[in-house]
């Protein structure tokens, strides 16, 4: 098959960026004696990542001494990235691996307003073997990708919290009953399909309650006439966030706002209560304003009638949380900043 010219460009590139990748390291290492063990290696082959025709290259690094470390714990890789075309390579550290293996790295993009925007995921797989479970346990990070002003930047964010269903996914014989459990999320196309459903179930719940806001839900203590959004906590946000009038009639007051302020020797929680004149509105910006100042709005945890979203800045202390409580329909109770 021959291969089109600006593939062999984009191919003739990225090998040049591994030779000078490879030259940093094999500098580094001219000192060592020919019979010392390599002390980094790979734990999977490198990808290229793009985003609006910028591109990274991210790599899987592994520390061959992990066994040697006592006392302190070591993971079994690092993820760490690189601009592509960069005149002096760089590597950039995005977090770690647990896994013992890499067993997918692949790409998807999240069309639901409340999650917009593509990722990379890692698919690990870890062997179990002990007296009730014998098999392999599969586990996905998921690594947004986003534009750090003119370059494309990869992070983890402590606050985005994967599907329950991705984690600690078993795959093999229990024990205990002596039956076979099948884990359904041990490949790439499995969790895309899985992700994709998701995205689909939150904009069609977004686009039935939009769809029905000419019937307003009566909400206890209401006197504004706007409807629920959404019971879907997911749904709701989106919409929450987007409309002064949603906040305005669905913030329970009095609100309780939680604040970081300096103390001595350390911060202090400091709290009050606000109601009436006292809230400013909109509590959260809109997604076209949190864009320009570069935040992001991510659902952190949804437990039963209790929800928390986070609102931050990448590589900032600028973390707030928004705590939820649903009745008849969501409604935010209490505001934490953390931000110093």
């Amino acid at each position: 098959m021959t291969m089109n010219y600006g593939r062999k460009m984009e191919l003739g590139r990225f090998s040049g960026f591994l030779c000078a990748i490879g030259l940093m390291a094999g500098l580094s290492a001219q000192l060592a004696l020919a019979g010392d063990p390599q002390t980094i290696g790979e734990l999977h082959p490198p990808v290229v990542a793009s985003l609006g025709g910028q591109q990274i290259a991210v790599f899987f690094l592994k520390n061959n001494l992990k066994e040697q470390a006592t006392g302190v714990h070591v993971p079994t890789a690092e993820i760490f990235y690189s601009a592509l075309n960069a005149t002096k390579p760089t590597l950039n550290y995005v977090w770690k691996v647990e896994g013992e293996q890499i067993a997918s790295v692949f790409f998807f993009e999240h069309k639901s307003p409340a999650r917009a925007g593509k990722s990379m995921f890692v698919l690990t797989k870890n062997k179990i073997s002990h007296s009730h479970f014998e098999g392999d346990s599969y586990s996905v990070l998921e690594l947004p990708l986003f534009k750090d002003g003119d370059q494309l930047s990869m992070q983890f964010f402590r606050g985005d919290p994967p599907e329950p269903e991705f984690q600690n996914c078993r795959d093999g014989l229990d024990l205990e009953d002596d039956i076979e459990v099948e884990c359904a999320y041990k490949d790439a196309a499995s969790i895309k399909q899985r992700l994709a459903d998701l995205d689909a179930k939150m904009i069609a719940g977004l686009k039935l309650d939009q769809g029905s806001r000419q019937e307003p839900l009566k909400i206890e203590g209401d006197t504004a006439n706007v409807a629920c959004p959404s019971t879907d906590f997911s749904a709701f946000l989106a919409a929450f966030s987007e409309r002064a009038d949603v906040q305005k009639s669905f913030v329970q007051q009095p609100l309780k706002m939680v604040t970081t302020v300096a103390g001595d020797p350390e911060p202090e929680m400091e709290k009050r209560s606000l109601s009436g004149d006292e809230l400013k509105f909109p509590i959260i910006l809109d997604q076209a304003k949190r864009e320009v100042q570069g935040l992001t709005l991510t659902v952190k945890e949804e437990r039963g009638d209790h929800a928390v979203a986070i609102l931050q800045k990448p590589d900032t202390d600028y973390v707030f949380e928004y705590r939820f409580v649903r009745g008849q329909c969501w409604r935010l109770e209490e505001v934490m900043d953390y931000s110093l």
